[in-house]
């Protein structure tokens, strides 16, 4: 993270072995890390926070597509249902040809030609 060596970390103990004295170095050394502990801790919760927030962002804008999709078509098939005239409404149901009419349908019907 911060691209310290073994000599720097070296340097600093000695500089705060001289500074501290050898009585308090042990209790010193065990609250800098109980603070880099804690230091590591909220920046992990922190990237935790900022990608969940990245995630939901991306989804928020995947369901105002998917949202716009689903409006496009209900409104396409509006469209097209207000266009077409039902055979109901127009009277002239179109009459079966040969081409229609399967052999159970043959079947059912009784041959009326005598």
């Amino acid at each position: 993270m911060f691209d310290i060596g073994f000599w720097e970390l070296g340097l600093i103990g000695i500089v705060a072995l001289l500074v501290v004295g050898p009585e308090r170095m042990p209790a010193m050394i065990r609250t800098v890390g109980q603070w880099a502990g804690h230091l590591q801790r909220l920046a992990r919760d922190l990237r935790r926070e900022i990608e969940l927030e990245a995630e939901a962002e991306d989804y928020k804008a995947l369901q105002a597509d998917f949202l716009a999709e689903d409006r496009r078509l209900k409104e396409a098939a509006r469209a097209k249902v207000l266009e077409e005239p039902s055979i109901e409404d127009s009277g002239d149901a179109p009459e079966p040809t040969d081409d229609t009419v399967d052999d159970a349908t043959r079947e059912k019907v009784p041959d009326q030609t005598t």
